[in-house]
């Protein structure tokens, strides 16, 4: 009897320890490359003193670990280091699965400025198409894409990058006003931002729905940062010529406290741009407390107060006058020094608070806010009188082919170079803006007119200036989200999240070019109205003073408005898995509110350009189902579908916000529809990533604005119903071949084309009315500017000693111009269209009518192009301590100067006349970007 009481006495005690034994951690590490098994990796728990090494399959496993939450250091020459915060339970094994570490070389050779240096300016057409974000991922196809596309403008999917969700410490940064993504706000620093979560496609994540176009979350905190001294020095020619960077992560102390800072620079010009240059600068600090073993506080700052010259695209013309196709037409000589009309000029701080806390081993709390705030200023050139300055304005092109507009026909714009010798005319012709001119021209316009007289005696008027445009924006962001882990491998995540945000729309005098005042009138409005009041930028001031506004050096002047946004939604993620299945269910509804206040009365609009517009009010939601199956650890596939309501931007709900509250006709909710089917393939011998999407964007709406020669006026186009429709397939492929040598490629493409016909309304600033509405035939034309075809193979080596190398082979197809939607419409074609009904037109005139209208409504598509790439670093670890390292890229080795890179068709028609003297619509040249020829990048580093 007492022998079995003593048994039940042991089994039970057994049995107790079994139950109340601690957790751990297992898993295994693989590279981003082809998911290769990493023996030899360090794992280490520095805050338990643990560490363990990965075997030749890659597996580690720590037993018996206290419940709480620890950060995971993951080590090995060759590869970054990667910090993983990982929550442990009582009661089992927190299984990691696969863990992905990055070569080290690969992002030391990216340039970060191909991801966040395009300007875009809403006032002008002259802007490059600005790219998604692709930035490095797990993902094998984009993880290609995102480096060895990046030269060509390409978008994954054709998506512009409002569709890519991009966080930063899990808030959502894209830009308010326009949804394009953030990265401008922290480029140059790499060290900071290194670390990434990447969701790609239509993927869910533990932050939010994400866009169609996928999630990028930026992990720029303390903790987050590579532990130790890194210090950086590069040189290269395609954006700046000299960068420096120093940075410096503590880790976590005993204490719980981890700290980190980096501060860098930029600076110089590129090698083929006149006028490109950056002087820019970029500092991050961060600071995070652990308290106990459940709560983590982190506060951070970072910026990148940045000035660079800017290029802007022209015509083909005007680059064979100046004899390359990397003519800048915003440059010109003040006093023998080179000057860019056109410099983006920011500084736009952003500090976040971070909050976790781990209410449990199964449940854990974030919150986030954020406040970004700062100026953000583009500057351009601005006349009173006069024709365009600028050397590519068309009056100053002396070749005639531009009478071949409308082919036989005259245009009122060519009858000057008549009068001219052909051959002279291009013999002086240089391109350049004159500032010698302009301050010249300044200083002797002493205004005669009674009431400047008396205000300014014998001050001058200055004629020319430099204006700087700014969108100022004060940018509040709260985030709170909740994870849960549940039985039976289920999980579930949500949150809400809130966004306020003012933004200053105004214009301010930067540099008067040697006048003394600005006289601040609206030019077009004075030349075609009789009242004084009606030509006031500012007609309360008027009122007040009794003359318009005298501006000087930093004052306002043209417009003031604010933009005012309210967003906020509420989102949840569930998962679950048994066996090879796995299923995911997510869901978001928000709601957009969004108005404009005129700040200033319009002579033109009394009663409807100061205080606030009406309220836009929208509903949005979100839904994503994802399914997936994994057969083997080498087999899987997964499915996705989403429906997505999105609210218009900013940006394009209102015809004309310069000028006055009337927003977009037809305005609508934007519709998005996305599947896609992806096949996965993880085999030692070949890594394989195939997918195939559908989606459908409809009910967007553009506002394009612009100096319309047609009208002799300032014009606005606003559309509504663009409906566009994306399909395509995706491939990535690795091979390892022979002892290090691995052949790579990449396979993209897509079919991007309009699937609608959009209302297009025309509104000019001074008239108030609308002047034209049609409709603009662009059902089956290309989604304009990214490559529909892009194909890469490539070979990459990793040697011994770590050298690491590879050369790449690109191919671009299907390239298409951005369109002037005027050209499509059935306004520009009504001269050749009567033509065609006419009783008295011969064949041949109707012959010629009709291929009148194709020449018009074409849509031009690039030449196919190839380029070659290259790379080739090292490192050089002393004592496992410190490393030292460099990385070289040399890009399109083959110096082709031809390629086009995007551009647009002008949003500038002539009128010429007939025969009969009708007035007849005519196209103005396009104007293009080209690849620079062969650029390199050095970087050399040493860590410690």
């Amino acid at each position: 009897m007492k022998l079995k009481v003593l048994l039940i006495l042991m089994l039970a005690a057994v049995t107790f320890t079994s139950y109340a034994q601690d957790g751990g951690i297992r898993g295994k590490v693989v590279s981003r490359n082809g998911r290769v098994a990493l023996s030899n990796v360090q794992v280490k728990i520095e805050s338990l003193g643990l560490t363990a090494m990965t075997d030749k399959d890659g597996n580690f496993i720590f037993e018996n670990l206290p419940a709480g939450s620890y950060t995971v250091l993951f080590s090995t020459p060759d590869f970054e280091d990667l910090n993983l915060m990982v929550r442990v339970g009582n009661e089992h094994v927190q299984d990691l699965k696969s863990v992905i570490i990055v070569p080290s070389g690969q992002s030391a050779v990216l340039d970060d400025a191909v991801f966040a240096e395009f300007d875009s300016d809403s006032s002008s057409s002259d802007t490059q198409v600005l790219p998604s974000s692709l930035s490095s991922s797990k993902d094998l196809f984009n993880n290609i894409a995102s480096y060895r596309f990046s030269e060509m403008r390409f978008n994954v999917r054709g998506y512009d990058s409002q569709y890519s969700d991009i966080y930063l410490n899990g808030i959502r940064f894209n830009d308010a006003m326009t949804g394009y993504g953030p990265w401008s706000l922290w480029s140059g620093l790499n060290d900071a931002t290194r670390n990434q979560e990447n969701y790609t496609g239509l993927e869910a994540s533990d932050f939010g729905i994400g866009g169609i176009g996928g999630m990028t979350n930026v992990n720029a905190r303390a903790s987050q940062m590579r532990k130790g001294f890194r210090v950086s020095v590069s040189n290269g020619n395609q954006m700046y010529r000299f960068r420096a960077m120093v940075s410096y992560g503590s880790g976590q102390l005993d204490n719980g406290w981890s700290y980190a800072f980096s501060v860098g620079t930029r600076q110089g010009g590129n090698g083929y741009v006149d006028g490109v240059y950056y002087n820019s600068y970029s500092y991050f600090a961060s600071a995070e407390k652990l308290f106990g073993q459940n709560h983590r506080l982190a506060l951070t700052l970072l910026a990148s107060p940045s000035e660079r010259g800017a290029q802007q695209a022209s015509t083909d013309e005007a680059y064979a006058l100046f004899g390359n196709n990397y003519y800048n037409p915003n440059v010109g000589y003040q006093a023998g020094k080179l000057r860019n009309s056109r410099v983006r000029n920011t500084h736009e701080p952003i500090v976040m608070l971070n909050y976790t806390w781990d209410m449990s081993e199964n449940t854990r709390l974030n919150a986030a806010t954020s406040l970004r705030f700062g100026r953000n200023g583009y500057s351009a050139l601005t006349w009173n009188a006069g024709a365009d300055p600028r050397g590519d304005y068309y009056r100053y092109m002396p070749n005639s082919d531009k009478t071949q507009i409308v082919p036989g026909i005259t245009t009122d714009e060519t009858i000057y170079f008549y009068a001219m010798d052909g051959a002279i005319a291009k013999g002086v012709w240089d391109g350049m803006l004159d500032y010698d001119k302009f301050f010249q021209t300044n200083m002797r316009n002493i205004d005669t007119d009674p009431v400047l007289s008396k205000l300014m005696g014998n001050n001058s008027r200055s004629n020319y200036m430099i204006e700087e445009r700014h969108t100022d924006q004060l940018d509040y962001n709260l985030a709170v989200n909740v994870q849960h882990n549940m039985r039976h491998n289920m999980r579930i995540v949500g949150g809400a999240n809130l966004r306020v945000n003012r933004t200053n729309y105004y214009s301010e005098i930067k540099d008067l070019l040697g006048g003394d005042y600005w006289y601040d009138i609206d030019k077009f409005a004075e030349r075609d109205m009789a009242s004084a009041e009606a030509y006031q930028n500012d007609l309360d001031y008027y009122w007040a003073t009794g003359h318009a506004r005298i501006a000087r050096v930093g004052d306002k002047y043209g417009y003031y408005y604010r933009a005012h946004l309210l967003e906020t939604n509420a989102w949840a993620n569930y998962t679950w898995g048994i066996g090879g299945f796995s299923l995911g269910v997510s869901g978001s509804v928000g709601y957009s509110n969004m108005y404009r206040e005129g700040m200033w009365r319009k002579g033109l609009f009394p009663n409807d350009s100061k205080g606030d517009s009406k309220k836009l009010d929208y509903l949005t939601y979100d839904a994503k189902l994802a399914l997936g199956y994994k057969f083997s650890g080498a087999h899987s596939i997964e499915a996705n579908v989403a429906y997505m309501q999105q609210a218009p931007k900013f940006a394009t709900a209102f015809v004309s916000p310069r000028t006055r509250n009337t927003t977009t006709p037809g305005l609508k909710a934007e519709k998005v529809f996305g599947a896609d089917l992806t096949y996965n393939l993880n085999l030692p011998y070949i890594k394989a990533r195939l997918s195939g999407y559908y989606t459908t964007i409809e009910d967007q709406s553009k506002v394009i604005s612009f100096y319309d020669d047609t009208r002799s006026s300032f014009t606005n186009f606003a559309m509504s119903g663009i409906d566009k429709r994306y399909y395509g397939v995706e491939l990535g492929l690795s091979v390892p071949v022979w002892n290090g040598l691995s052949v790579v490629g990449a396979l993209s493409w897509g079919d991007y084309t309009y699937t609608s016909n959009p209302n297009f309304v025309q509104t000019v600033d001074n008239v108030d009315k609308i002047v034209l509405k049609d409709k603009v035939n662009w059902d089956g034309y290309h989604v304009e500017s990214s490559p529909q075809l892009a194909f890469n193979i490539g070979l990459d080596y990793r040697g011994p000693r770590n050298w690491f190398a590879g050369v790449n082979f690109n191919y671009y197809d299907n390239i298409y111009l951005s369109m002037n939607p005027m050209y499509r419409t059935a306004t520009a074609i009504k001269y050749y269209t009567n033509v065609l009904t006419s009783n008295t037109a011969t064949n041949a005139q109707k012959a010629s009518a009709l291929s009148s209208i194709k020449t018009l409504r074409k849509q031009e598509k690039f030449d196919s192009a190839y380029t070659l790439s290259a790379n080739i670093g090292k490192n050089w670890y002393i004592h496992r301590v410190y490393m030292l390292g460099f990385s070289l890229e040399v890009k399109n080795i083959l110096n082709d100067q031809d390629i086009r890179t995007g551009g647009y068709e002008q949003m500038r028609m002539s009128k010429v006349r007939g025969e009969g003297g009708e007035q007849i619509y005519g196209r103005f040249p396009s104007k293009y970007f080209y690849l620079f020829g062969t650029t390199y990048y050095l970087n050399v580093y040493f860590r410690f």
